[in-house]
């Protein structure tokens, strides 16, 4: 055994999931975990999911796992740190652990992730097949059981780890020569997009969020450091666009402002892309934005039914919310800023009234002409580990929710679609389970005419490619130059 051992950190892929769209080119989660331990052990990152692909049929599956096996069989670490994000890699998460485990039967396995931190019993198989399972965030988990295993091996049973939460000060950058390999032999010509996480923590509970399952506070580096992490970035990879990853951008004001008034002054020559809530932003921090051409803005709205927006935890006012937006979105149709709403429909509770008083309030939007928001429409999905999970009683008795597709992330089928599966309440059961799809539909073509130029070319090429037939998009696109 090597006195330091090396690591992989894999990210395993998901199996039949074709709705997916394309992979995310480098998993973040993962790189910030690389950077924090490759002061001290040999890491190397891998992703699957770019290197071998998405399998979706059995055949694909065995073909994935020749490959899988080949390349362990050319690497063969001491650790296979296994990141299980969300539940839809758990089928791909247990392959690529027992062609590790027949290859290498004394070597440490370990998988953390979201899933694990909600179902760690997931992991626990008659054969002991996972060595450690980490719940929680990983970094400090990681890193004192590639100590451990240094002295003492691999244990004799699956053990379940709570990972502790990294503080303020233990936050370490992105250290993008961790990744150079792979960059290298995957992505030739340069990486087109970066998430940064600039902070950690949310403060929130929404109902259908895995977030829940962290502990630890809201914590960022300071707005200077967070400048470093966006001018190092953009100078190794010249991407077209940055998206701040966090959970809960800017959540503190001074922060906040410190941070927006340091990325106007560096003008970056590519997109920025982050998400918030309306209340995070005032009229000061827009007047900072607007100094930004290549700028997206996206808001967690979800719903715009006070009852909804109750059941989701999103507000304990729901009108002072809804108003917040109002006035936000006024803002940043007057700077020219483009923004998004994103919204969740068929949440477990979710009625005919419920999504009247939805589509109402963004009929009221529509009728703005000249509008730089952009809606974007989501299906429920039935992920465990959210407040939702925990309390389904609740929803079942209360509204007659279903769920019908019990571990889900078991199946061989299109797994996104079967995550989905479930009936919001009895008054959306049977033919009017799809009545949000039907609604959105109609609206379909105001959401186009509504858009100033701009918008509309932004949203034909990032959103909706089909509107590039719209005749007025060869014009429109012209907009997006920025000098």
């Amino acid at each position: 055994m090597a006195a330091t051992p090396s690591i992989l950190l894999l990210h395993p892929s998901t199996f039949y999931t074709p709705s997916e769209g394309p992979p995310i080119e480098i998993k973040t989660p993962l790189l910030l975990l690389a950077s924090y331990l490759a002061e001290r052990f040999e890491v190397t990152y891998e992703d699957f999911e770019v290197s071998v692909g998405r399998p979706c049929s059995p055949a694909q599956i065995r073909r994935y796992e020749r490959h899988v096996r080949e390349y362990f069989e050319r690497h063969p670490f001491d650790i296979l740190a296994i990141s299980c994000w969300t539940s839809l890699s758990f089928t791909a998460t247990m392959a690529c652990a027992r062609i590790f485990r027949e290859l290498y039967p004394d070597r440490l396995i370990v998988v953390g992730g979201y899933h694990p931190s909600a179902r760690p019993k997931d992991f626990l198989t008659p054969d002991n097949l996972i060595d450690y399972v980490v719940v929680g965030e990983g970094e400090i988990a990681l890193g004192e059981l590639a100590e451990r295993y240094s002295l003492t091996g691999c244990p004799d049973h699956t053990s379940v780890v709570a990972g502790r939460s990294l503080a303020p000060d233990e936050l370490v950058g992105h250290d993008w020569d961790t990744i150079d390999h792979f960059v290298n032999r995957h992505f030739s010509t340069g990486l087109s997009n970066l998430y940064l996480f600039l902070s950690r923590g949310c403060p929130f509970r929404c109902s259908f969020c895995m977030e829940s399952l962290k502990e630890g506070g809201w914590r960022a580096y300071s707005p200077e450091h967070a400048m470093r992490e966006i001018v190092v970035g953009a100078e190794r990879h010249k991407p077209h666009a940055i998206a701040f990853a966090d959970a809960c951008f800017g959540m503190r004001p001074g922060w906040r402002k410190e941070f927006l008034r340091l990325l106007a002054e560096y003008a970056p020559p590519f997109w920025i892309v982050f998400e918030t809530r309306a209340e995070y932003l005032d009229d000061d921090d827009i007047e900072l934005l607007a100094r930004l051409p290549r700028l997206e803005i996206q808001f967690g709205l979800e719903s715009a039914s006070p009852q909804m927006l109750g059941l989701m935890h999103k507000t304990k006012r729901p009108e002072k919310y809804l108003e917040r937006f109002r006035h936000v979105s006024d803002l940043l149709n007057q700077h020219g800023i483009l923004h998004r709403a994103n919204m969740i429909f068929n949440h477990p509770g979710e009625t005919r009234a419920t999504l009247e008083e939805t589509f109402a309030f963004i009929d009221e939007r529509l009728a703005i002409d000249r509008s730089y928001l952009m809606w974007a429409y989501y299906g429920f999905l039935d992920f465990p580990g959210c407040e939702i999970d925990r309390n389904r009683t609740f929803f079942e008795t209360t509204f007659g929710s279903r769920f019908l597709s019990s571990e889900w992330w078991r199946a061989d089928s299109d797994q996104t679609a079967a995550s989905q599966a479930s009936v919001p309440s009895s008054d959306l059961d049977g033919a009017n389970v799809d009545l949000w799809e039907r609604m959105a539909a109609l609206r379909k073509r105001r959401m186009q005419e509504c858009l100033a130029p701009r918008a509309f070319a932004f949203a034909a090429l990032k959103y909706s490619p089909e509107w590039q037939d719209d005749p007025r998009y060869a014009e429109a696109k012209k907009t997006l130059v920025v000098s």
